[in-house]
């Protein structure tokens, strides 16, 4: 009995021994299950974003033995629906990958924590391209790092231009008469997303700046003079009508199938064209009174209230340890950093015309009354093509 005791005391020392001497906790690798758990909800969906999406989780949690990261598809158009839904049930993530015109509304409900600290470290103002920077900063604190920025450009079918003998069109004008050319027996010069969404809102802005003189106001002459334009396109039959109903990715695949000549989309695209085989060329959005285009992206920003201390170091291995930059090499994005933007352009230097853009992208957060003013651009211009109203009508419409 004794010697049973001794044998029993002998060993549950040995097993204080091991664990104040052995291997402390922080040695110990732990499984998925023991790592802290955060969430991440993204919205992307093209096979390259998702495969990127899912390397850049995967490499974090390889990386460090504390915390286990995943995500979860929102779909786009339901994503501001489901955060504030959410947060009322309090079933939110930790962290959010946000189409950036997003961020500020969600900052200002109190949503997002301030990382201002964390954000000072990394030479935001200086490193990074300014409207991205404009898209996570508020009241001069910062509630998020941009994650990639982009913007639409002038995708083309190389081998139906060169047939018909005219290249990339540089204006409004040369854009119509192209699209002319090259709208016959069922196939259209040209296609864009003017669905009832932010896609559709995205796409269209393009075009209302680019009419416009100003960065931050909307007119109701920039915007006639678009809606008047585009729905010509579809008039004269260079663009089918059913724009109204197409995603982005949905352009990219009916640009694939042949019937489409040029089409305004994003580097986004790109691994679909290339999957496919076709031949293609980009060109800068045409010009009207100026070249403009809109700034778009994602950051990431973290959920208040959440796991702060885990979202900052899955922050910190997308900004200091190159997770941002393997994921915008994988997903063809340009980081927002431009000396990692100007580094994967040497790999990838279809993307340096999405670059050279941001040098006049226009963040959609500092254009005044945006949040109200996007919900009604595409329904506006949905009225101007079924004929309900007049582009002047349609513009005062949108803005009212």
């Amino acid at each position: 009995m004794k010697k049973g005791l001794k044998l029993i005391t002998l060993a549950m020392c040995m097993a204080i021994t091991n664990t104040a001497c052995g291997r402390s906790t922080s040695d110990v690798e732990n499984t998925p299950d023991e790592k802290e758990q955060l969430l991440i909800w993204s919205y992307y969906e093209t096979e390259a974003q998702v495969n990127g999406l899912d390397k850049l989780t995967a490499s974090f949690n390889k990386s460090q033995d504390k915390y286990q990261v995943s995500w979860e598809y929102v779909p786009m158009t339901e994503f501001d629906k489901k955060i504030s839904r959410a947060y009322t049930e309090q079933e939110l993530p930790d962290v959010v990958i946000i189409d950036n015109p997003d961020m500020k509304k969600f900052i200002q409900l109190d949503m997002f924590e301030d990382i201002s600290e964390y954000a000072s470290t990394l030479n935001l103002d200086t490193d990074y391209y300014e409207a991205s920077v404009d898209t996570i900063k508020y009241n001069d604190k910062y509630y998020g790092v941009p994650f990639n920025s982009n913007n639409v450009c002038l995708i083309y079918r190389s081998d139906l231009l060169k047939a018909a003998g005219v290249t990339s069109p540089k204006t409004w004008d040369e854009l119509s008469e192209t699209a002319k050319l090259l709208s016959k027996d069922g196939s259209y010069g040209f296609l864009m997303s003017a669905m009832d969404s932010e896609q559709g809102s995205f796409q269209l802005l393009s075009w209302v700046m680019a009419a416009s003189d100003s960065d931050t106001q909307l007119t109701r002459e920039a915007i006639s003079e678009s809606y008047d334009y585009l729905a010509g396109l579809i008039k004269d039959g260079c663009m089918p009508a059913d724009c109204l109903n197409y995603s982005q990715t949905d352009i990219a695949r009916r640009f694939i199938e042949g019937d489409i000549a040029m089409m305004e989309n994003g580097p986004w695209v790109f691994p679909m064209l290339d999957e496919a085989g076709i031949s293609y060329g980009l060109s800068p959005m045409p010009m009207n009174k100026r070249n403009a285009v809109i700034l778009g992206g994602e950051n990431l920003g973290i959920i208040k209230g959440k796991n702060v201390e885990g979202s900052i170091e899955f922050i910190k291995y997308c900004m200091e340890q190159g997770g941002t930059e393997r994921f915008c090499s994988d997903a063809n994005l340009l980081p927002s950093r431009i000396k990692s933007a100007n580094k994967i352009i040497v790999d990838n230097p279809k993307l340096e015309i999405i670059s050279q853009q941001m040098n006049y992208a226009i963040p959609r957060t500092g254009i005044e009354g945006y949040s109200r003013i996007s919900k009604q651009l595409p329904k506006s211009f949905a009225d101007v093509v079924t004929g309900e109203l007049t582009p002047e009508e349609a513009a005062r419409k949108t803005l009212n």
